[in-house]
């Protein structure tokens, strides 16, 4: 999404026709950066999006619109690229963040199981899957069963969660918590919590780091965002 400069001050409105809900400026369909209608999945989202154009000034910041911005990576390279979306998505199981234990100190390791742990129960429960975890940064070699159940659970989305889930997923570090976040398991403030643990605890014990703490606001912040995501499109 550009940065843009309207000729006056411009008018939103939501629109509905032929099934589609979508956003008018000015009295024409507003169009995402490839050119596609901003067609929405449900009424709530298109309110809630709506809002964010409406708070625009004269200049268009894409910065304040994160669920425009879903939206138009939902409208415009989800469907065109979700074999290779969905491949990005199972490369996590390889890394995936929760099953990677530190080594020491015996404080770290017994939060990362009190917190973690719950998470990979859940996935197992959930989607039949059982991750190995272990200690150190090597990969896990995890069973062959794993991607092929979660490739299931992906290829069941649509567009619009497919997009959330994405999102989540890299901001998380993990797709468990990706997956936990979009199915509503835990709140993006939890899940904030446990992707960013590690930097969290070491916070506490030596201090913040003010460039670790910057990005630890963008991830928190797209993770919000992504929570808002997936409860608009449930409605």
């Amino acid at each position: 999404m550009k940065h843009r400069k309207e000729q006056g001050p411009a008018l939103y409105t939501l629109k509905q026709e032929e099934g589609r809900i979508g956003i008018e400026r000015n009295g024409r369909w507003l169009m995402t950066p490839a050119g596609k209608p901003y067609a929405l999945p449900t009424l709530p989202l298109a309110q809630e999006i709506l809002k964010e154009w409406q708070a625009q000034g004269e200049k268009i910041n894409p910065l304040t619109m994160p669920l425009c911005q879903l939206a138009s990576t939902a409208l415009d390279i989800i469907g065109k690229d979700r074999a290779k979306i969905t491949g990005g998505l199972l490369a996590y199981i390889g890394s995936e963040l929760l099953c990677h234990h530190a080594e020491g100190p015996q404080d770290l390791i017994q939060k990362q199981n009190d917190v973690w742990q719950p998470y990979l129960n859940w996935a197992r429960d959930r989607y039949d899957i059982a991750f190995k975890t272990g200690s150190g940064i090597m990969p896990i070699e995890q069973s062959g069963s794993i991607a092929p159940r979660l490739e299931k659970v992906i290829d069941a989305m649509d567009d619009f969660a497919l997009a959330g889930l994405s999102s989540a997923t890299d901001s998380a570090g993990s797709l468990i918590l990706g997956l936990a976040l979009a199915e509503g398991f835990r709140t993006g403030k939890a899940i904030f919590e446990a992707a960013e643990l590690d930097a969290l605890h070491q916070a506490i014990k030596w201090g913040e780091d003010p460039a670790a703490a910057a990005k630890q606001d963008t991830i928190r912040a797209d993770l919000q965002a992504c929570e808002r995501w997936f409860g608009l499109l449930r409605g």
